[in-house]
Parts: C-alpha cells; structure tokens; sequence
C-alpha cells in the first residue's frame, strides 16, 4: 500500500482527525507513515492476506506496527519515552477513528501495548534494536497467541498477543 493509497481510504472525519494529531507535530508524518507502509508490508509478506482478520496474524501486524512506529520515532527524537508515547497515541488515534466492536477493539489495543512493551524488553537489552530482531521476537510471540472469547479474558493475558478468530 502507497501513501497516496493509504490517504485515499481514509473518510474526512479520519482525514481530520489525522490533519488534527499531526498538525502539531508534522515532523513525525515520515517516521510514522514509514513505520505504517513497511508494518503492512512485512505483515503481507509473512501473512499475506491473513492479516486483516481478527487472529493472531492480525496480532502480529497491530503489536509490530507498534514496535516499528517506537523504532523510527527513536531515530528521529532520540527520545525513548516520548517514541514510546507517540506510538500509543497515534495507534490509539487509529483505534478511535476505525471503530470496531467491543471485543476486537480491546484485542487491538491490546496488541498494541504488547508490540511496544516487546519493544521496550528489546530495548532494554540493547538500543541498536534491528527490525528483524523484531519480526523475529512477533513472529515467535505470534504463534503463542491466546484465543480470547470476551474483553475480561484480555485484561488477564498481558504477556500474550491475542486474537478472537483461528
């Protein structure tokens, strides 16, 4: 998927509120639509296809987007935590402004916080993470995650990716 195609999808009120979150920050529009458009296209290379349904190559893409949105904010600001609070913000952002029933959206956003908190171990070890290192670790993480049937059995899994569909 292009830039020109990703904007294309999105409605005007998406639109907006991305002009909206960026629009004090435009310097985080490169490191963020790079992390996006390689995110997508890993996860086609691994999952093809798959990854848009609610299973664990879905996990994969939402907990890698993360880690990819932190690694790039990293070699722009230099700046740990702030990487780590750009990435919440702009997934979370996506979340808002892409509505998906209760249970879906709690599987996201908790695959969300799984692909920055893998981040930040690797991180931790190491600050010259590589972006295979990454895949590597999710790929791995991804095949041990855990089939969830409601939103509390989310909350209980913080070391797992999770997904609602096989």
């Amino acid at each position: 998927m292009t830039t020109f195609q990703l904007l294309r999808s999105l409605k005007f009120t998406q639109l907006f509120g991305l002009i909206k979150l960026f629009a004090p920050n435009p310097l985080m529009i490169y490191p963020s639509l790079k992390a996006t458009i390689n995110c997508w296209k890993v996860s086609n290379k691994i999952y093809s296809g798959r990854h848009h349904e609610n299973n664990s190559a879905n996990a994969f893409r939402h907990a890698l987007w993360n880690a990819l949105l932190v690694s790039e904010m990293i070699k722009w600001n230099k700046n740990f935590q702030k990487s780590l609070l750009w990435a919440k913000r702009v997934t979370d952002w996506h979340e808002e402004f892409s509505p998906n029933e209760t249970l879906a959206r709690k599987m996201d956003l908790h695959n969300n916080s799984f692909g920055r908190n893998i981040y930040k171990e690797l991180y931790k070890k190491n600050s010259m993470v590589s972006q295979e290192e990454i895949i590597n670790v999710l790929v791995e993480k991804a095949k041990l995650s855990k089939k969830v049937n409601s939103p509390e059995e989310i909350s209980i899994l913080k070391s797992s990716m999770v997904h609602i569909t096989d």
